[in-house]
């Protein structure tokens, strides 16, 4: 017998024995840095390492197999002829019928007392039959994010991280329908019983320990999810190309056996009761953090407004922990990890968690507040600034703190032209503010939050003009935002008797849906060669072609919008806005095609449009007749002309 430490061999006589078998086909690399992690760290537990070499095709990796046998360090079986994983793994168990056994796939790395805490684990009660630990890449014993294969996360290399899991979850485990095969405990008991794994249906591999761990469960053993090891796992290095395939096929091979299977599955992957394993591992990771802690302030809508935090998330990611609160139902709040490759949310109900609320925040150590906005917050989060006593930027996305109209527009969508009070209640009681405010208790509830701020960022010097009329004594920053290098190349398409106009993103009746649709169909009336083009959707019914010469191509993500304003090949892009834009995300990637930009002279649109050399600003309530008139010159070339139009306007 050959142990992992030499002076661990005098307890073998007391202490039950361990096959850790480890079935070998290809990845000399893999392999070594799998066999090496395991002889380095020596366990109280006595095992010894059986690797089952079936017939692998690279030399240079059976060779070195041999070296290490020859050295004492390992058991080496060789398969004269390739039998198959599943074969391999049934000649390591049969070995030796009185062990417990661990399968450990060649592409794995193990750290400290991993096998002790594995086998405390599965000693913890009777009926276990199989025990997994946590891996990046381990389906449903995945971490940090479920069912997905991820990176070991950055600054967390396996040592440390093995570690955090053995502080925080120490001898924790919870019940799984199933093992997961990279790294596998099984009892001898269990193995006697419910016999080995199924070699004819599932030879090659994948899906052998989901049907073995459904027999053992229909003979009455647990299998168990242990949450103080992390073994890490590289996946897909024996099959390669061919794994998603095998999969499959295996998933159908169970499903004939045992149609019930991915109901137990999907209801497991519902509950996800690994889920508080997973985010005590993140808190620790979090306090443990070098980095400063940011916590972001924002809504659940989306929008400009969250890829603009998702950008600064981005930005701030190689220095800062950034934090994101947001509303999450009627009566709570939660709280997000920013970083990428990360799951981790907590929820709080308030009123009732506010002071948990507050002890989470100062546990993390936050050194600053950056609010995005309040709408859908519940009242009590207006006074985290003052209650944690924390530094805070207030960056305006619109015009919420002095309008709930926070688009500064009327129930049909137009610029409401920002009347004296009387005309702003008049609006209120039309469409009543949160909790019930007048305008003027309505800015009063909120002005604080601005003059406290230690900056007030605004995108546009017209938001700042806006702004300072109403709280004159905040500390307002002009800042663009962060965008990274756009490219959208446009094709000219050859000249012909209709003009192209391009409208970019969701529309809505702020966004000037019903002015668009009007432009379309006053082009149909007179007979004008212009068609309308969406890239996007509207948020409601308009009319479309073949009625008017107006259509939507849908929605789209962010990263598709070049690609598809080049598709289109259109001779001009059109803002047909009815609100004061703060900044228009959409407009960045008109500036970049060169093309003529026609926009409302409102907003952020004059100041970001004053350089570029073919842009046509027009009131934003220009008559329809008349911003066709502008299009059909631009398709005419009357530059004169639209030199005279865009001054006139």
């Amino acid at each position: 017998m050959n142990t992992v430490a030499t002076d661990m061999q005098s307890t073998a006589a007391i202490m039950p024995v361990v096959d850790v078998i480890i079935p070998v086909y290809r990845g000399l690399a893999e392999t070594r840095c799998c066999l090496e992690s395991v002889l380095a760290f020596p366990q109280h537990t006595a095992c010894e390492i059986v690797v089952i070499d079936d017939c692998s095709p690279e030399l240079d990796l059976s060779a070195w197999l041999r070296d290490l046998a020859g050295s004492g360090a390992i058991t080496l079986l060789e398969n004269p002829a390739n039998t198959g994983f599943v074969n391999a793994v049934n000649r390591g168990m049969i070995l030796h019928p009185d062990r417990d056994v661990v399968l450990l796939n060649s592409d794995t790395e193990v750290h400290g007392d991993w096998l002790d805490r594995l086998r405390h684990c599965a000693s913890s009660d009777p009926l276990t039959g199989t025990v997994t630990p946590f891996s990046n890449n381990a389906t449903i014993c995945s971490y940090p994010r479920f069912n997905q294969s991820n990176p070991l996360p950055k600054g967390w290399p396996l040592a440390r991280l093995d570690r955090a899991f053995a502080e925080v979850n120490a001898e924790l485990a919870i019940e799984m329908p199933t093992a997961v095969g990279f790294c596998m405990y099984i009892r001898r008991n269990c193995l006697k019983e419910v016999g080995y794994f199924d070699a004819l249906v599932f030879k090659r591999g994948y899906g052998e320990e989901n049907e073995f761990c459904l027999r053992a469960t229909e003979a009455g053993f647990k299998h168990l999810l242990c949450a103080d090891v992390f073994v890490y796992h590289q996946g897909g290095v024996s099959f390669g190309s061919e794994t998603a395939a095998l999969c499959t096929e295996a998933e159908q091979r169970i499903l004939e056996r045992y149609p019930n299977y991915l109901g137990v599955i999907g209801e497991y992957c519902t509950r996800d009761p690994a889920r508080v394993l997973r985010r005590r591992v993140d808190g620790f990771r979090l306090v443990h953090s070098p980095r400063p802690r940011i916590l972001f302030i924002t809504h659940t809508w989306g929008g400009g407004t969250e890829k603009h935090i998702q950008d600064l998330a981005r930005i701030l990611e190689p220095d800062f922990e950034v934090m994101i609160l947001r509303p999450a139902g009627p009566d709570g709040v939660s709280i997000e990890w920013a970083r990428s490759g990360e799951e981790f949310i907590t929820y709080f109900t308030l009123p009732y968690a506010y002071p948990k609320l507050l002890g989470f925040i100062k546990s993390l150590d936050i050194v600053r507040l950056h609010i995005h906005h309040v709408i859908g917050m519940n009242r009590q989060i207006l006074q985290l600034p003052q209650d944690l006593n924390l530094p805070y930027d207030f960056t305006l996305h619109d015009y919420y703190p002095i309008c709930p109209q926070y688009t500064l527009t009327l129930q049909d969508g137009r610029y409401c032209g920002e009347p004296n009070v009387d005309g702003c209640n008049a609006c209120l009681a039309e469409r009543p503010a949160l909790w019930g405010l007048d305008i003027v208790t309505w800015r009063a509830s909120l002005r604080g939050l601005l003059t406290g701020a230690d900056r007030v960022i605004v995108a546009s010097q017209d938001m700042e003009t806006r702004m300072r009329r109403y709280v004159p004594g905040a500390r307002y920053v002009r800042l663009s935002h962060p965008e990274p290098a756009l490219a959208v190349p446009v094709p000219r398409a050859p000249p012909c008797g209709e003009l192209k106009i391009l409208v970019l993103g969701r529309l809505t009746l702020i966004k000037g849906l019903h002015r668009l649709e009007a432009c379309a169909a006053n082009a149909q009336a007179r007979g004008l060669p212009l068609f309308f083009r969406v890239i996007g959707h509207a948020d409601r019914d308009v009319r479309q072609e073949p009625e008017i010469p107006l259509s939507f191509s849908g929605p789209y993500n962010d990263a598709e919008l070049p690609l598809l304003i080049g598709r289109e090949r259109p001779d001009v892009i059109f803002f047909p806005a009815q609100c004061p834009e703060t900044y228009s995300y959409t407009l960045s990637y008109a500036l970049v095609t060169g093309l003529p930009i026609v926009a409302p002279r409102l907003g952020a649109f004059s100041e970001r449009l004053a350089d570029y050399p073919h842009a046509w600003l027009l009131n934003w309530d220009t008559p329809i007749a008349e911003c066709n008139d502008l299009f059909v010159n631009l398709l005419r070339g009357r530059s004169h002309t639209l030199v005279e139009l865009a001054h006139d306007a």
